[in-house]
């Protein structure tokens, strides 16, 4: 959820210790939030852990958000699933300067954690850091810089760490969670609303909605952990650090994805029924076609080739079917195929009502998307005509 692209060599904290004094009774360890940014990277906020040392220079923040654009097969390996994410520590300063400068608010939330479960973290902490352990396998629902910290906490308690529960009733699916988060970058939304697949649709536990790091900051306000039989805050009040009003984020244009392609939605029913001019027709199916298949394809390795379990059961492979590169083909080679165009568009049709009885999100901004191949398979299906 945050994009650094150096990392500073850790200190490790494990190894201050002074002769015949512990260090850990003058320790304070914190939950750090910051609010969205806006950059693609940055819109669901960042989590991290701030140790501070008092009475010496030790303040330092642990990140399990670093990444790096430069990766080689970047996008690719974010779409395979197969994109590491690292941990680094650098100065508390250096780490909250960034955030001022970019005019993001920040928490601060002190944890309640005993001197063993100071050092039992700090150890977990060192752990992590070694070479071998520093990377790890980046999930965005389940396994990121906000659920590293509150995995890692849990880890380190001596007893139970109690999460809060919710009724069902009111649970949110993982879609809709982070749908506030995506709206500041419609285009950004439709993406994640085309890719992402019935898993996605799944109700998060509060347990779950800590992915995000608001709920994270949230939820902990309501854990315990058991300290001699005794629960306890796990956390103090979220304490604001740095205050930026949301109203100074840029405001998001939601309506334009859709707009846009119900104009281009009416062109098309235009290009059909109305003008009716083959030539433009074909040179219009050559670009829809095409653009459809790759979708189509794109669809199906998200659906069968990724490692992230919140792409697969897509229905959306229905209204923009595999089919329809075929189709391209086809088309690109003059051949007439009737029953195939009657296949595809009666597949494509069946799209909407299946994901509504299913339960998968739709975005506005797909209906007309996947009207308009429909309405381009149904004017090649032939109807009356013998196959």
């Amino acid at each position: 959820m945050k994009k650094i692209i150096f990392v500073v060599a850790a200190l490790l904290l494990l190894q201050f210790r002074p002769a015949g004094a512990t260090v850990y009774d003058s320790t304070d360890v914190y939950i750090i939030t910051c609010a969205p940014g806006t950059e693609s990277y940055s819109i669901y906020g960042h989590t991290a852990l701030r140790v501070a040392v008092r009475g010496t220079t030790i303040d330092r923040v642990y990140n399990w958000g670093i990444f790096d654009f430069s990766t080689p097969n970047f996008v690719y390996r974010f779409a395979k699933g197969r994109l590491d994410y690292m941990l680094g520590a650098y100065g508390y300063e250096d780490f909250l300067v960034e955030y001022v400068s970019e005019g993001r608010s920040v928490w601060s939330q002190k944890l309640n954690l005993t001197e063993a479960e100071k050092e039992r973290l700090f150890a977990l902490i060192n752990e992590n850091l070694k070479p071998e352990n520093v990377k790890y396998r980046y999930d965005f629902f389940f396994d990121n810089c906000a659920t590293r910290v509150r995995d890692i906490l849990a880890a380190a308690a001596t007893d139970t760490v109690i999460f809060p529960g919710k009724e069902r009733k009111r649970q949110q699916s993982f879609r809709r969670l982070v749908d506030p988060k995506q709206k500041v970058l419609p285009w950004l939304d439709l993406g994640a609303d085309m890719l992402l697949g019935l898993q996605a649709d799944r109700k998060a536990t509060p347990y779950d909605e800590m992915f995000l790091p608001d709920h994270l900051m949230n939820n902990m306000l309501s854990t315990v952990i058991v300290h001699d039989g005794v629960e306890e805050a796990l956390t103090g009040p979220a304490e604001v650090v740095a205050d930026f009003s949301e109203s100074d984020r840029p405001t998001a244009k939601a309506w334009v994805p859709q707009t846009v392609f119900w104009l281009l939605l009416l062109i098309v029913l235009l290009l059909t029924f109305v003008l009716r001019r083959p030539k433009l027709e074909k040179a219009a199916d050559f670009v829809i076609y095409f653009i459809y298949a790759v979708i189509a394809l794109l669809l199906v390795f998200t659906n069968l080739l990724s490692e992230h379990d919140a792409l697969h059961f897509n229905l959306l492979f229905l209204g923009i079917n595999i089919l329809i590169p075929v189709l391209f083909v086809y088309l690109f080679t003059g051949r007439k195929a009737l029953l195939l165009n009657r296949i595809a568009f009666f597949i494509s049709l069946s799209w909407l009502p299946v994901s509504l009885i299913a339960g998968q999100g739709i975005n506005p901004a797909l209906i007309p998307i996947v009207l308009i191949i429909t309405v381009r398979l149904f004017s090649h299906c032939g109807f009356g005509k013998k196959l």
